[in-house]
């Protein structure tokens, strides 16, 4: 827009966030996910809480969540990045709830080998 170099678009993600009567309900990406992608689903309705998360291969590719606001930037985060996940894939199947941990495990690594030289 301002000129002088071009940058390639990186994309978009489809996002939705809802509060009905302070219930606070969201969906990323592809929150209906993909044939043979792998899912987790949790709920707990004595909380009034929900968490979908939906793969392909070992890639987050969608989400849904109610109730769980605290998820909302790193559920963004890890499937806009397409970060892939190795073995906290399975961890998230496990319990999905752990996200926070997945990602800061996930982007923190590709922050310590960007660029930085350590002898």
């Amino acid at each position: 827009m301002a000129g002088g170099r071009e940058v390639l678009h990186q994309g978009n993600i489809n996002m939705n966030v809802l509060d009905t009567m302070g219930l606070i309900a969201c969906s990323f990406g592809l929150w209906m996910g993909v044939e043979q992608g792998g899912s987790v689903e949790r709920y707990n309705p004595d909380r009034y809480r929900y968490l979908n998360l939906q793969f392909q291969e070992d890639c987050l590719i969608g989400a849904t969540a109610v109730g769980l606001t605290q998820h909302v930037g790193v559920l963004r985060g890890l499937i806009q990045s397409r970060i892939k996940l190795g073995d906290w894939k399975q961890r998230l199947i496990d319990d999905p709830t752990r996200i926070t941990e997945a990602y800061l495990a996930n982007t923190q690594a590709i922050g310590l080998n960007a660029g930085v030289n350590v002898k």
